[in-house]
């Protein structure tokens, strides 16, 4: 509970043991903003991240972090604040700050560097799921007014289980399936791998694999660089999929060749009904698991199809990138996960203003799907 600071208190340290980016941080000190704006969020670890936090949402000067607010689970609470600070009060089990440099978003975001490739060399198909009346329709909307993510690809389609007007000329394309969710296993992950098997087929139905020699997957949530993508997949020609995590293949970004998903299409083709991968659902026991296990072990273990491990595909806290939330890194395909238009953009901005990043240029021609 807040009080006062003892000095056994003091001795244990409540600032992150890894360097920081927020700059100037005092521990067991409120600060207090009367009068002003404030939104809290549960479950923030440490400090550290209230801080990229409060850098997220344009109205926040100062946050406070909460060590132990009586939650459950990750008792750690983190409050944003705008306005002009009151004062200072001593509390114990507390972080403030106030909020760091916010770089720019550029005014018009690149998304191309070059003509589009003829025929299908080196062409990227990109798509997201999107789940009806969620946050996921505002970031999709605002990624595609600024041709970004999904929308920076060759070719791109938002999927869904019910037709929806994303933005002007996106209506998603509907999948028949359920999109409600159960978690569980022994990482209390989404039990997704139905819902993904109806997608990858309905994919598979679209051919975009028959015009495009790449299929990438990408969350709504997963701040995603397409041009960053290029010479990734041209440096793994020939490699079936690619692997974002040494622990496995994560679900924000999924990026399978088209030979993968021939390999798929004929799985998929040999089942009695042609909804679901035979042999992948046959051999493999994929009651507790999500969908991004069960395709690896589906492409990978069942079918042979060839992978490489490039670790610079994505970002998260889940493969050992646990300053993920500052966005840092001029090279890095895919952050995630940034749920808040805003906390998004500011990933996006940080990302292209942090050493090594390229100018941006105009946006050339893209394919709308």
């Amino acid at each position: 509970q807040a009080g006062e600071v003892s000095a056994a208190q003091a001795k244990h340290s409540l600032l992150p043991s890894f360097p920081s980016q927020c700059g100037a941080t005092e521990e067991n000190q409120e600060y207090v903003v009367e009068g002003g704006w404030y939104m809290s969020l549960d479950h923030i670890p440490d400090s550290e991240m209230c801080c990229a936090m409060c850098q997220g949402v344009p109205q926040c000067n100062y946050f406070t972090w909460v060590a132990d607010a009586g939650l459950e689970g990750c008792k750690s609470q983190c409050w944003l604040k705008g306005g002009n600070m009151s004062y200072k009060q001593a509390k114990r089990g507390l972080v403030s700050g106030v909020s760091p440099p916010r770089p720019p978003l550029p005014a018009r975001l690149a998304t191309r560097t070059s003509a589009p490739p003829s025929g299908n060399e080196r062409s990227l198909f990109c798509f997201s799921l999107m789940v009806p009346h969620s946050y996921e329709k505002g970031l999709l909307s605002w990624q595609q007014e600024r041709s970004t993510s999904i929308f920076g690809c060759d070719a791109w389609a938002v999927y869904s289980n019910v037709s929806i007007v994303v933005a002007p000329g996106v209506v998603t394309h509907v999948v028949q399936t359920d999109l409600s969710v159960k978690f569980g296993g022994d990482s209390y992950t989404a039990l997704n791998s139905w819902i993904f098997i109806a997608v990858w087929k309905k994919v598979i139905d679209e051919r975009w694999h028959k015009s495009h020699k790449w299929l990438v997957k990408v969350d709504p949530d997963a701040v995603f660089f397409p041009e960053r993508l290029r010479p990734v997949v041209r440096a793994h020609e020939g490699v079936g999929y690619i692997n974002n995590c040494k622990y496995g293949l994560h679900g924000p970004i999924e990026v399978l060749s088209a030979q993968a998903l021939s390999t798929l299409e004929a799985d998929y083709n040999a089942s009695f009904d042609g909804k679901a991968p035979k042999e992948c659902v046959e051999r493999l026991h994929f009651g507790q698991w999500g969908e991004d296990f069960f395709l690896s072990r589906c492409l990978w273990k069942i079918h042979q199809v060839s992978r490489v491990t490039v670790p610079g595909l994505m970002c998260e806290a889940h493969c050992d990138c646990p300053d993920w939330y500052w966005c840092n890194d001029a090279e890095r395909v895919t952050f995630h996960p940034f749920k808040r238009v805003d906390m998004y953009s500011q990933c996006m901005a940080n990302s292209m203003a942090a050493p090594g990043a390229a100018a941006a240029p105009a946006a050339a021609h893209m394919v709308a799907q």
